[in-house]
């Protein structure tokens, strides 16, 4: 016959079990939802790298020599002197 030690013994292993189930797919959702985030972060990750490599393209081709020459040339009105001629008289 079942006892009411066993019975009850029964009723926590039964309670103990739920519990651990309820924890097992708190965790599961917990480490989907953590895959997911480090995916989104992946992603955004390429795609800053990418917005940096394109800055620092932009960077270099502004900052050159003959694009501020340009831009003098064009917004300044500046022009290029030539040089003066030096002659030396013996």
């Amino acid at each position: 016959m079942i006892t009411r030690k066993m019975m009850a013994s029964i009723s926590g292993l039964t309670v103990i079990i739920l519990i651990l189930s309820i924890e097992k797919i708190k965790l599961s959702w917990e480490v989907r939802t953590l895959h997911n985030n480090y995916e989104n972060f992946r992603v955004e990750n390429e795609n800053l790298k990418d917005l940096n490599l394109r800055l620092v393209t932009q960077y270099h081709i502004e900052n050159s020599p003959a694009s501020i020459e340009k831009a003098a040339k064009e917004s300044l009105l500046m022009e290029k002197k030539n040089p003066k001629r030096i002659t030396l008289n013996e």
